[in-house]
This record gives C-alpha cells, structure tokens and sequence, in this order.
C-alpha cells in the first residue's frame, strides 16, 4: 500500500507593514492551509499558565478585565525593554513551536489534502523556526512603505524600536527561498504568491520578484 507524498510545509515571513497577512490571506485562496503564530500567541494570553507567569513577572498592570493578558498593556513595556522582550519571547516560543508542530502534523493527514501547509511566523529567522520548514517566503518593503501602513497602530519611534529588534532584510533575502518587495499592487502581490505556489508544486527552489517571478540560477 502507497503511503501518500508529504506535503511541502512554507514558513511565511515579514517584518510589521510587509504585508506578509495579505499573502498569507491569498495563500489560504489558493488551497494552503493557514495558520499564523500570531494568532497562537495570542490564544497564549488566556490560558492559565502563561497568564500567571507574565503576571507574576510584570504585575497586574498587564492583565485585562477578563482575566487574559493586555496585548496593548504588555507592548508597552517589552517593546520599549530588550530584557522583557527576550523574557517574553523565551517564555511562549515553545509553546507555540508544539502548536505550530501538532497543526502541521494534524494537516499533513487531513482529508482533502491541502496542496501546500503554510505557518506565517513574523520572527522566523530570530527565533531559529526557519530551519523547520521546506520553503521560506519572506514578504518585504522599503521602510518608509512600512511605515505609511503602520501609522494607524504604532507612532515612527515605536516603528523604529521594533524595526531595530529585528534582523536586516537583506540576511532575511540571503535566507529566503521566495522574496517579494511589496510596494506595488495588491494584484502584483497576490501573482507573485500564485507564481510562488506553483514552483513549489512543481519543484522549483528560489524566486525573488516585485510582480513578476524571476528564477535564480
């Protein structure tokens, strides 16, 4: 009895106003199964373990109205402190790596099989999660892009606080099997990930574009 081929498992990555939730959101259009580690951290903050250990370390101050964790409230302090945000991250980071390796493992046995498993992971390269995946699409942009879609969320100093947390795009490009630079149209974004799905598909290892695919030799 064949045992059915594994399916190809992309890290999607992308620092803040990238656009990487939009191509994750086209990803999800063409058959990929999704799921973005945000929104695991974010489940995180109501359980009872991690709420207690955040609370015990940075004080009420940090928790809402329902018992959770204050996204907002806790921002404030780790992005404006490297030791809290070190602590922080070391602190969720295997949790969510157990929830990102039982989801993939739950997809690659999931009927209808999907035709790609995509896990969107902002820190990628940071945290070292790179190396658990088959392909890495990074999703970048010129900074003073990211900033104008940002503007609504984070004033330019918190921007360049979180930028500087962050490795330089162009290590994130070196290590990348598929770069798009995002300052151009949704349309542009979306061929891209089309283009980039069907290399992947068909075997093709790297591509780099700002609309159109290119193939690297």
């Amino acid at each position: 009895m064949s045992t059915a081929k594994r399916i190809p498992v992309l890290g999607l990555t992308g620092g803040i106003g990238s656009g990487k939730s939009t191509a994750l959101a086209y990803l999800h259009e063409l058959g990929a199964a999704t799921i973005s580690s945000d929104d695991i951290v974010h489940g995180l903050y109501s359980t009872a373990d991690v709420v207690d250990r955040i609370r015990e370390r940075l004080g009420d101050v940090v928790v809402d109205g329902a018992g959770g964790i204050s996204r907002p409230a806790l921002a404030g302090i780790v992005f404006s402190d490297d030791a809290e945000l070190r602590w922080l991250e070391d602190l969720l980071h295997p949790f969510v790596r157990s929830a990102v390796a039982e989801w993939v493992e739950r997809q690659q046995k999931a009927r209808p099989r999907p035709a790609l498993i995509v896990v969107e992971v902002p820190l990628l390269f940071e945290t070292g999660f790179d190396r658990r995946f088959d392909f890495i699409m990074l999703i970048t942009a010129p900074d003073d892009v990211r900033r104008k879609r940002v503007t609504a969320k984070l004033t330019d100093s918190e921007f360049s606080r979180r930028r500087a947390q962050q490795m330089p795009e162009e290590e994130k490009v070196e290590r990348s099997d598929f770069v798009y630079a995002n300052s151009g149209s949704r349309k542009e974004l979306r061929e891209f990930v089309g283009q980039t799905v069907a290399s992947i598909l068909a075997g093709d290892v790297r591509a780099v574009g700002d609309g159109a695919q290119e193939h690297a030799p």
